[in-house]
């Protein structure tokens, strides 16, 4: 493991500190352990804030107003997703077959592929812009979530 990239390094170490706490914790528990073991706070802000983009983590309680721009945001609260990446990925592939489904026949399908924390990706997807439900229930996805498959 000596070529491992040091950014995914301090991610496990997120990672395993988060499962130590039962999946949650303030951000300034993580700044203390930063500082214990000597990484920069803007260094964990960083690698934070890419988890949080990549699915990985969770900023279930917004964030602090940055005192600059150039400052890394920082999340009040960290925790650990209800659902891996993957299954995020599914998700938004079935979106991508299918644009416009209607929410129980959503929750069969996915449930069927072996997904449980539909409703907690659904939300993941909407609030991430992928997708919209209607009020008659339709989900319905973005371009952004169509656009995504291009690259």
């Amino acid at each position: 493991m000596e070529n491992e990239d040091p950014f995914e390094e301090i991610a496990k170490n997120i990672l395993t500190i988060l499962k130590e706490k039962g999946g949650r914790a303030d951000f300034s528990e993580l700044e203390k352990w930063a500082e214990l073991t000597n990484l920069g706070k803007y260094t964990l802000r960083t690698v934070v804030n890419e988890m949080i983009s990549s699915a990985r983590l969770k900023a279930p309680e917004g964030f602090y107003d940055a005192e600059t721009e150039i400052e890394p945001p920082i999340p009040k609260v960290v925790e650990l997703p209800k659902f891996s990446p993957a299954e995020l990925e599914k998700l938004k592939d079935y979106l991508r077959e299918y644009h416009s489904v209607g929410l129980l026949r959503l929750f069969e399908d996915l449930s069927r592929a072996g997904l449980k924390e539909i409703n907690e990706m659904l939300k993941e997807v909407i609030e991430g812009g992928y997708a919209e439900l209607t009020p008659s229930g339709v989900v319905n996805a973005t371009k952004k979530l169509i656009a995504e498959r291009k690259r």
